[in-house]
């Protein structure tokens, strides 16, 4: 279903979140670029999975005006086209309009997806627009890149990197993702190697990867690295309604329900005990 990478020099960017205050420090804008070599059954913008052009359907807003049948624009928003291009001078003239914001708070950009690291020329010649104005950045990884091109042409110029950890088992990994986890596990190894603040991160995810069996895994790797500290990102179920918009079926086992604090807490404190044993 999904490539690895995509050759176009202007990939698709299916939303540019301003005032966020997540995936870095300070108030940020992310940009969420469309296409990942994963296919996380879990993702949280299962939209941003696909490199093509995507609609997105919301019955709740149609007005059977009859222009989707017709090839037309839908009058009332109802069926809703997921992606955009932009040149690299819009997508940083774009961001930079939040540059008090970012000086003010300590913030900046982040580039996010999908996978932006996918997309290496492109954002390297975004980044390149925005470090003349010494602005901060980070980028969102699920760790499947060419770690080469990253170093020579990403690494110089960004100031954090946010690496998810999802699944440690290489044969399970590849059945519910779609690819082996050893690139993304040598990618990290070697990012510990760089000067460059590594952000390692777990997404707690009902019985995918919060279960005991893969956070102990992950607590070994760490423990193995030295790794010291680590973010944990809990589940939104929303995802699954973005999915239903998109015509997938989600997977069986994705629950519809939020997590309570009270078990992600226990799983961050299992996930602790093995890592402070």
């Amino acid at each position: 279903m999904h490539k690895c990478i995509t050759t176009g020099p202007e990939p698709l960017i299916f939303d540019i979140a301003r005032g966020s205050f997540v995936d870095g420090p300070g108030v940020r804008t992310t940009v969420f670029f469309k296409g990942c070599p994963l296919s996380c059954p879990w993702c949280h913008n299962p939209e941003s999975q696909n490199y093509e052009m995507e609609t997105m359907f919301f019955p709740e807003d149609c007005i059977h005006c009859g222009n989707c049948t017709k090839g037309k624009k839908c009058f009332a928003l109802a069926r809703r086209n997921i992606g955009k291009t932009y040149s690299p001078e819009r997508l940083a003239s774009l961001v930079l309009q939040d540059k008090h914001y970012y000086e003010t708070s300590g913030g900046g950009v982040t580039f996010s997806g999908g996978e932006s690291l996918g997309f290496i020329d492109y954002i390297s010649r975004v980044i390149l627009l925005l470090k003349k104005e010494q602005i901060h950045i980070a980028v969102q990884t699920c760790g499947y890149f060419d770690f080469n091109e990253f170093v020579l042409k990403i690494l110089p110029n960004i100031d954090l990197i946010c690496f998810d950890f999802k699944i440690m088992d290489n044969e399970i990994h590849k059945r519910l993702l779609g690819k082996s986890n050893h690139l993304i596990l040598e990618n990290f190894r070697q990012l510990l190697e760089q000067d460059i603040t590594v952000l390692p991160r777990i997404p707690l995810i009902p019985h995918f990867v919060a279960n005991k069996e893969n956070l102990a895994a992950i607590a070994d790797f760490f423990l193995k690295y030295r790794v010291k500290h680590c973010e944990f990102l809990y589940y939104n179920p929303g995802s699954r309604e973005k999915m239903i918009r998109l015509n997938r079926k989600p997977h069986e086992n994705l629950s519809d329900k939020p997590v309570s604090m009270a078990e992600n807490r226990a799983w961050i404190d299992y996930f602790k005990q093995k890592i402070n044993a």
